[in-house]
């Protein structure tokens, strides 16, 4: 059987740890194989049972924190974890949750099954090949040109291979929600995104230090990408601000929000301490514009950061402006996302105009190199 934290110097023969349902508090779930290649195992990697072609099999967490697993007719017994694995590259399963109710989803590959705090910890144990298909088709749908889908290949890839151990705390690796990457397993099959992915196999992106980079992106960028540092704590030398004509006209580009005055005044007040009985304070905050991305609210000296503002006045993006329209407060902006790195409808206009995946990346990352994995592995080796 394939070691879990084994490394292919092909990066797409990965086997990959993916949590999944993570935004639900499963307490039993169904699995059914596509096919009869699949066996279950126990936590030392013991044969349990042979699995036939949609014969299912439901797990459920347990009062001790262990887990029952069952199948039509027979009780396998208690176990702290099992694994459903098959031999077959292309085999996949359907899954879902039982308690509470989910929607089923296909994955390829295999599963994981296990409990830390009282819930059904569910990881897709996945070839990083099956994992990127099912990570363009969630992030980018399935209404793009192969050029771009190339693009999503090569930057989800780096996403995947520089955070592999963002969630290993927990068991796995990544989840399958907006805090990594979205996916959602077996989609629709696209053969442009299987083209796409087969085509940059093995292709990363990396910094002069030859360090994966983190190959940031987001909806829209409103016509102007942010420095690192304006958003997030650190300056990296790639994640600089550009100028981005290709985002604009696009499905997010505009916004706007309205508030009642005084409820905004008040907000003001109570989550940032500002002084709204300072007439020329108020004046700023209710008439306040940015011509290029700004890093605070008003003035630095209210120390109020726009990456909050945008929490807690709940705004699709930092890029906005203020002003009074009819006696109430309107926040018009631009953009979607937090702005650091690639514009993903941006990314999508220069494909259509019929720049290269290449011309894109090198235009989103400052100074960053696009190599094959084993390049990496020849220069870190010297």
């Amino acid at each position: 059987m394939v070691s879990l934290h084994s490394f292919h110097a092909v990066a797409d023969m990965q086997l990959l740890e993916i949590g999944i349902f993570r935004s639900t508090k499963l307490k039993s779930v169904k699995f059914i194989p596509s096919d009869n290649t699949y066996e279950i195992f126990d936590a030392n990697d013991s044969l349990i049972y042979h699995l036939q072609k949609n014969e299912s099999v439901i797990v459920k967490v347990n009062s001790n924190k262990t887990i029952s697993v069952k199948v039509p007719g027979e009780d396998l017994g208690d176990f702290t974890e099992v694994r459903i694995l098959s031999n077959n590259f292309e085999s996949y399963y359907n899954i879902k949750g039982i308690s509470p109710v989910t929607k089923d989803r296909d994955y390829f590959g295999g599963v994981s099954v296990f409990s830390l705090n009282g819930n059904l910890d569910v990881v897709s144990l996945v070839s990083m090949h099956h994992y990127l298909i099912g990570v363009i088709e969630s992030e980018s749908g399935n209404h793009q040109g192969t050029e771009y889908y190339k693009v999503q290949a090569i930057i989800s890839r780096t996403y995947a291979l520089k955070n592999s151990s963002k969630f290993r705390h927990e068991g796995f690796m990544m989840t399958d929600l907006v805090n990594c990457q979205v996916y959602l397993g077996k989609m629709y099959r696209n053969p442009k995104i299987e083209q796409a992915v087969k085509e940059t196999s093995n292709m990363v992106l990396v910094d002069d230090e030859m360090d994966f980079i983190s190959a940031a992106f987001y909806s829209n960028s409103g016509g102007q990408t942010a420095n690192s540092e304006d958003v997030w704590s650190r300056e990296v030398p790639y994640l600089r601000s550009v100028s981005d004509p290709f985002s604009k006209g696009r499905s997010t580009y505009y916004w706007t929000k309205t508030f009642d005055k005084e409820d905004f005044l008040k907000k003001l007040s109570s989550y940032y301490n500002y002084p709204i009985d300072d007439s020329m304070a108020v004046a700023l905050a209710l008439n306040w514009g940015q011509v290029n991305r700004a890093k605070y609210f008003v003035d630095w000296k209210y120390h109020i950061l726009l990456t909050d503002f945008r929490k807690d006045f709940k705004l699709r993006s930092t890029y906005f402006s203020v002003a009074m329209d009819d006696g109430k407060v309107l926040l018009k902006g631009r953009g979607f996302g937090h702005g650091v790195g690639l514009s993903q409808q941006g990314a999508m206009t220069m494909c259509d105009m019929g720049y290269s995946y290449k011309d894109v990346l090198h235009f989103y990352y400052t100074g960053v190199h696009l190599i094959d994995l084993n390049q990496r592995e020849f220069y870190l080796a010297d």
